[in-house]
């Protein structure tokens, strides 16, 4: 599979949204993304200043614990409190909501990318982490350097731990999934087999059932509401 380059525009911001903006700067010669959470005006400055900083704050450490469960993630850098800002690695590739949508991308590696998709799921839930906005547009799919002359699999970066939470109890994870199969569903209705083979990687990769039994039941909840 060949990953398409993206093109380059003359905006540093790779993205402007209600949350943050993130923008693509240079460090010591090293291409880095700076996330920095905006100001809100609604909120009064002695709430609004301690709140994103402690979001930030948070949004680092969750992104260190997803790396050390074995999850790839960028790497931070540093951490500004005073500005909410997080310097962190560059991952120069397509979000995996792309590469999906990609009529020339084979089905059987669409297929493969979302069986990894469901395997990461399983192990973030399995160290009790929400990663609180799990779309196709939150992961990276990085293409491989070769080794010993042959081509690698390409593999999934996981970005924007934002929402991201520590909880035991199978309720959050069993929504962290509702919410990914309602965006996966709307995004990728015309794939098949997709959201099937990313249960198949959860349960394969130790996810519980019970909480693919608990998805079902907040499905019913939400639809019958």
């Amino acid at each position: 599979m060949t990953l398409k380059k993206k093109v380059e525009t003359k905006s540093p911001f790779l993205s402007v949204g209600a949350e943050a903006t993130i923008e693509k700067k240079k460090m010591l010669g090293k291409e880095i993304v700076v996330k920095t959470r905006v100001v809100k005006g609604y909120r009064h400055p002695q709430l609004d200043a301690p709140l994103r900083r402690e979001r930030t704050s948070r949004e680092s450490k969750m992104l260190h614990a997803a790396k050390k469960m074995g999850v790839l993630t960028p790497a931070v850098y540093l951490v500004d409190p005073a500005t909410s800002t997080i310097y962190m690695e560059y991952v120069d590739a397509p979000r995996l909501k792309h590469v999906l949508l990609d009529k020339e991308v084979k089905n059987a590696e669409k297929l493969r990318l979302c069986h990894e998709f469901g395997k990461i799921i399983s192990i973030l839930h399995a160290h009790h982490l929400i990663h609180g906005d799990l779309t196709t547009s939150n992961v990276l799919v990085r293409k491989k350097k070769k080794t010993n002359g042959k081509n690698n699999a390409n593999e999934l970066v996981m970005i924007d731990f934002g929402l991201a939470t520590f909880s035991h109890k199978i309720e959050d994870a069993a929504v962290d999934l509702v919410n990914l199969k309602k965006t996966f569903s709307a995004t990728h209705s015309t794939m098949n087999g997709g959201w099937e083979a990313i249960q198949k990687g959860y349960l394969e990769n130790g996810g519980a059932k019970n909480v693919l039994k608990q998805m079902n039941l907040v499905e019913s909840r939400i639809r019958y509401a």
